[in-house]
C-alpha cells in the first residue's frame, strides 16, 4: 500500500497530467520517482512521464520512458498499456512496421491483458489498410 504521501504525491502529479500541464506532470512525476523509488505506484508514475510526453508530441522521449517501465517493471498492471503507448507513437511517427511488431510482442508477451485486446484490434485495422 502507498503511503498518504505517496498518494498524495502521485495525485498531485496525475492533476497536472489532467490540466494538459504536461512539462509539469513530467516533472511531477519524475520527482515522485525520485523520491518514492520503490514505492507500488511507482511504475505508474513512469507509465505517466511516458502518456505526458506524447501529450507534447514527444514520442522520442515518450516511447522511451515506456521502455524504461518495461525495463524496470516488466510484472507491472501498467507494462501491458505500456507496450501499448510505444505502438501508438511508433504508428504516430509513421513508423507502422515497428508498431505492428510492438503489438504483435505485446500479445505475445500479455495474453490476458485488454491491452492485448486492444493491440488484435489494431491488428485487424491495419491488416484491412
Amino acid at each position: 500500500e502507498p503511503s498518504p504521501g505517496e498518494a498524495k504525491a502521485d495525485q498531485a502529479a496525475l492533476d497536472q497530467f489532467k490540466l494538459a500541464n504536461y512539462s509539469l506532470a513530467v516533472a511531477a512525476m519524475q520527482g515522485f520517482l525520485v523520491t518514492y523509488p520503490s514505492s507500488p505506484l511507482a511504475a505508474n508514475a513512469q507509465y505517466w512521464i511516458g502518456m505526458a510526453y506524447s501529450g507534447q508530441r514527444d514520442y522520442k522521449n515518450s516511447i522511451a520512458a515506456q521502455r524504461k517501465l518495461l525495463a524496470a517493471w516488466p510484472d507491472s498492471p501498467k507494462a501491458p498499456d505500456a507496450m501499448l503507448s510505444i505502438a501508438s507513437a511508433q504508428e504516430t511517427m509513421g513508423d507502422r512496421k515497428s508498431a505492428q511488431k510492438t503489438l504483435e510482442e505485446l500479445i505475445a508477451r500479455y495474453p490476458g491483458s485488454s491491452s492485448a485486446t486492444s493491440a488484435k484490434q489494431r491488428l485487424n485495422a491495419f491488416s484491412k489498410r
